[in-house]
């Protein structure tokens, strides 16, 4: 439980394998730690930890849909990251034809030092997916363009 919480585990979680860790922002990992020794937390994150093994569990069920639905899919993977690796975000192709799959100069959390990059690939998916759902007929169609077109809007703004 306290390696979960430590300062360290938060600052490996940010850097992951990244031979530069002079591009992050040491904040990152210090705020996550000290918001991580609040009362409560500890059991809180055990608890998540722990329920981790469900949605290991859960992987066949969601590869089944991806096979079956061909959803639009954005996978930027930092290619520092010891948790979730680039083979396991190229795997996505075997499930989704027209995945795009973009691995990033980064660690776990790709946005510390990615942020312009991964924020311009959201867009420019997002752009894609709003166009192919305008131009198909039915209320359907327009009303996922519109949650589409929602999620452009909040990454334009976000920092």
């Amino acid at each position: 439980r306290a390696n979960l919480i430590s300062p360290e585990a938060a600052r490996q979680r940010h850097l992951g394998n990244d031979p530069h860790p002079e591009q992050y922002d040491p904040d990152a990992w210090t705020d996550e730690s000290a918001f991580l020794c609040r009362p409560g937390q500890d059991r809180i994150q055990e608890d998540l930890f722990y329920d981790y093994r469900t949605n290991v569990a859960a992987y066949p069920t969601w590869q089944a849909y991806l096979r079956e639905q061909q959803p639009p899919l954005l996978v930027p993977r930092g290619k520092y990251d010891p948790s979730f690796t680039v083979e396991g975000a190229l795997a996505h192709r075997q499930d989704v034809k027209g995945a795009e799959i973009h691995v990033l100069e980064a660690g776990h959390f790709a946005m510390d030092t990615k942020s312009d990059e991964v924020s311009a690939l959201a867009l420019k998916f997002l752009d894609r997916i709003a166009a192919g759902i305008e131009g198909r007929a039915g209320r359907a169609g327009l009303e996922r363009a519109r949650h589409a077109n929602a999620w452009r809007a909040f990454c334009l703004q976000a920092p």
